[in-house]
């Protein structure tokens, strides 16, 4: 049985454009439009935007990584500057330096390092 490995996420967003904007601007992220949605591509991972407005807050979290501690807090005060709603951190935990945030659809994002 072959293994299986994660090779995308899609988000329903209100507001594909704020999206857009959040996560190229804000995140650094690279993304490009395809049809009726953004794509933000990874060599092995896609994030796929569609304009489908979530229900409700997000009953989960995706994360990124970064190298250094001190990432984790250069990270907390560009969100800062950008107005980005902060849930908790940065703080350490068990080793792990934590940042909980919000994107413009209250999915929650982490960013940490270990």
């Amino acid at each position: 049985m072959n293994l299986l490995r994660v090779s995308h996420l899609s988000l329903g967003v209100s507001d594909l454009a704020a999206s857009e904007v959040f996560y190229r601007d804000v995140l650094g992220l690279p993304t490009k439009r395809e049809g009726d949605d953004v794509r933000i591509l990874w060599p092995d991972f896609l994030i796929i935007l569609t304009e489908k407005p979530p229900a409700d807050r997000s009953k989960f979290h995706f994360g990124f990584r970064v190298e250094h501690f001190a990432a984790v807090d250069s990270w907390a005060q560009r969100l800062r500057s950008h107005n980005v709603q902060i849930i908790t951190g940065p703080a350490t935990q068990d080793g792990t330096r934590q940042l909980f945030f919000l994107d413009p659809d209250q999915y929650e994002i982490e960013i940490y390092a270990e």
